[in-house]
């Protein structure tokens, strides 16, 4: 149909009829549908309801693809790039299956949503991130005054008894970790167990954040996930790592490649960052670290992956387990909750407590172990035994929930 030929109070841009009149002088303009049938009924309500007064037109008529645009560009405005990503996947997971207006969401079609995605094999624990993901994009669509409610609101995650945690490393498998690293990763995996930085804050570390006088290394506050800058003491070997890392950097040329390929290289040159790859780029490649870390768990020895006696995954090792090693070591060794929690930026003290709560489980069946009248509280086999040292320097012996062997 001819534009011309459209009722009065309603365009079409694009392939989509908008409303566009004015009552009262109060202009209202608003997207219908792509259906003219439907956008002409739909303007006749609106007409009747702006008549009435009823200027509040905010409802849930809004397309679940521009209000995912909106959300992430928000997000980008607000998040780090690895949020971002994780957001946009978690999105068109969830949305694919998924009408194509918000009015159209029901509770229903996030039940079948889930119960698809549940026969397909995934884990409930990553289909409560993706819908928590989603439901979060509504319930920022409602604040932002884009639609009038969240269709989601009301909807309870999945039952989830079969979490899985990346397990902190064990000071011998540290050891061997260290060993079996080129010295470009061995650094960068030291700097991981000595600060207990979180991936993006260690990627994101800069020459400029290093105080060479206090020897320390300051986190700041817009890399930090709690948006809260701390400092860390850098120990004697960091020390000289970030010395020789400062020092190196310099006689680096920006690529030993040449042509197209070098250019590209030459783009992403950085002098800043102090831990880089091999071609002195960012470490922003969110599987680099990863696979890495793998490659050289399994040159170490290192089981990345261990099994329950059901056969369920128990934990695994992921770049997040360095820094829970950092946590474990401080904990084991006696350092207080306050300082621990200073060092690792939690947000509260409950965060740092629940891991107190889980390393010191070995302390308690010590304790039953003194009972006279009892006969104490031998630990599972799956469970690894970490040397702690005492007040007293003499070494006991705390359990951690990490298998030491896999199940086959």
């Amino acid at each position: 149909m001819p534009k011309k030929d459209l009722p009065e109070g309603l365009a079409k841009r694009g392939g989509t009829y908008h409303a566009d009149f004015s009552v009262g002088g109060k202009r209202i303009r608003k997207s219908l549908s792509r259906n003219l049938k439907t956008a002409k009924q739909l303007l006749i309500e609106l007409r009747a309801r702006a008549e009435r007064g009823e200027f509040s037109l905010l409802d849930n008529n809004y397309l679940v693809a521009d209000l995912e645009k909106q959300y992430l560009r928000s997000c980008q405005q607000a998040l780090k790039p690895d949020t971002v990503d994780r957001y946009t996947h978690s999105l068109r997971s969830a949305l694919a299956a998924m009408p194509t207006r918000v009015s159209q969401i029901t509770i229903a079609a996030i039940l079948d949503y889930r119960e698809q995605r549940l026969a397909d094999g995934i884990a409930p624990g990553t289909i409560n991130k993706d819908v928590k993901v989603t439901k979060g994009m509504f319930a920022w669509g409602v604040k932002a005054g884009l639609i009038k409610d969240n269709p989601l609101h009301g909807v309870r995650k999945l039952p989830d008894d079969n979490p899985k945690e990346g397990r902190p490393l064990s000071p011998d498998e540290v050891d061997r970790l260290l060993e079996a690293s080129p010295p470009l990763y061995r650094d960068i995996w030291y700097c991981f167990v000595v600060t207990g930085m979180r991936k993006s804050e260690l990627a994101s570390l800069q020459f400029d954040d290093v105080d060479w006088e206090a020897r320390e290394v300051l986190v700041r506050r817009s890399v930090s996930k709690t948006h809260t800058a701390r400092r860390i003491p850098i120990d004697d070997h960091l020390w000289k790592i970030l010395q020789g890392q400062r020092d190196g950097r310099d006689k680096r040329e920006a690529s030993e490649r040449a042509g197209e390929q070098g250019r590209a290289f030459r783009r992403r040159f950085t002098r800043d960052r102090v831990f880089v790859t091999r071609h002195n780029t960012p470490l922003d490649m969110r599987s680099l670290l990863y696979s890495q870390l793998m490659l050289h768990c399994k040159q170490a020895g290192i089981e990345t992956r261990h099994l329950g006696p059901d056969g369920h995954e128990v934990d695994h090792v992921d770049v997040h387990s360095l820094r829970r090693t950092f946590a474990t070591g401080l904990i084991v060794n006696g350092a207080d909750p306050k300082t621990v929690m200073e060092l690792m930026g939690h947000r509260t003290l409950e965060m740092t407590m629940n891991l107190y709560a889980k390393v010191y489980t070995g302390t308690k069946r010590e304790a039953l172990g003194r009972l006279p009248w009892g006969s104490g509280s031998k630990a599972p086999e799956y469970l690894l035994q970490l040397p702690q040292q005492s007040p007293a320097g003499h070494k006991t012996v705390t359990t951690l929930a990490a298998p030491a062997v896999a199940a086959t």
